[in-house]
């Protein structure tokens, strides 16, 4: 089984041809609501490769909720674990993509959700891996340090965030740190993504990894840092490919995979969801990305 724990949001995605250069008025081209947040969509990758999949999050007792837990039934996601926050509005967000598949994006939180103190029921059973972010900083610390003790596998999205002493711990205990490149600025203070892994690896001799659009994934390994690349694509949507990407690493290396394996698989599933509009509807499958993986080539830096 693996655990995505964190943020699940109600996406409204409007449709546009451009971004303005200034605020105007604009007619959208199309309006879609989707199921969004990066532990929530980890968990459908999870689940379309093939994997027994449960996502623990929070959410409000709306309207909202129920369409959230609508798309988990449908999809046999398990979620029995979710924390329902009486007179709480579930998180959402307006998500503005142009015809390149470039966005902005707009989330809501509301403040009684995110400082609901309760944490998951969590067994940390044996064979068991474990996917968080950090909109539920106190969840994945709780998580971190429990996978330390028992030598399980935690893969976390570090992504938009200030460092703190949480995340810092977070960081430090967690076997599989995964940075956006604003997240290991934050956390190095070094723009440069091979000065950043390097730094970190000087800290403690680790994994770390460091995601970068169309350059792909960074990371290194027993002192040698990799650069898995994807080949050039027809983008067509971007939202969501870091979910999808943290979501089928976790699967992969849940399944033994080897690291350079488990990236080359994970960068052609993220890859492979640009080229499809639909959200958690047009998830590649294994086959797909077994496929497509052999497009996918590894260098040593």
């Amino acid at each position: 089984m693996i655990y995505s724990v964190g943020s699940i949001f109600l996406d409204h995605i409007i449709k546009i041809n451009s971004f303005p250069k200034k605020p105007i008025k604009l007619l959208a081209e199309g309006i879609e609501k989707r199921l969004g947040g990066s532990a929530a969509v980890a968990s459908f990758t999870i689940k379309k490769l093939g994997l027994d999949s449960s996502f623990i999050g929070r959410i409000g007792d709306d309207e909202v909720s129920k369409y959230l837990k609508g798309e988990l039934s449908a999809f046999k996601i398990k979620h029995k674990d979710i924390i329902t926050i009486k007179g709480t509005k579930s998180s959402q967000s307006y998500v503005y993509e142009d015809s390149y598949g470039e966005r902005l994006l707009a989330a809501f939180n509301e403040k009684k959700l995110l400082n609901n103190k309760k944490l998951p029921k969590i067994s940390f059973a044996k064979n068991t891996t474990y996917m968080s972010d950090l909109r539920w900083i106190e969840a994945t610390l709780y998580i971190a340090k429990n996978c330390k003790k028992k030598n399980l596998v935690q893969v976390v999205d570090l992504d938009n965030y200030k460092l703190n002493v949480k995340v810092k711990q977070i960081i430090d205990l967690s076997s599989h740190p995964i940075f956006s490149e604003t997240g290991a600025f934050e956390y190095t203070k070094i723009k440069s993504i091979i000065s950043s892994l390097k730094k970190m690896y000087s800290m403690k001799n680790k994994f770390y990894a460091i995601t970068a659009g169309k350059e792909g994934v960074y990371w290194i390994e027993n002192g040698i840092i990799f650069n898995c690349k994807p080949p050039k694509i027809k983008v067509v949507e971007t939202n969501c490919a870091g979910d999808v990407f943290h979501g089928a690493f976790a699967a992969f290396i849940h399944q033994k995979y080897s690291v350079m394996e488990s990236m080359q698989l994970a960068t052609a599933t993220a890859s492979l969801k640009c080229t499809k509009k639909g959200g958690i509807y047009s998830l590649p499958s294994y086959s797909s990305v077994k496929k497509f993986e052999k497009k996918i080539q590894v260098r040593k830096i």
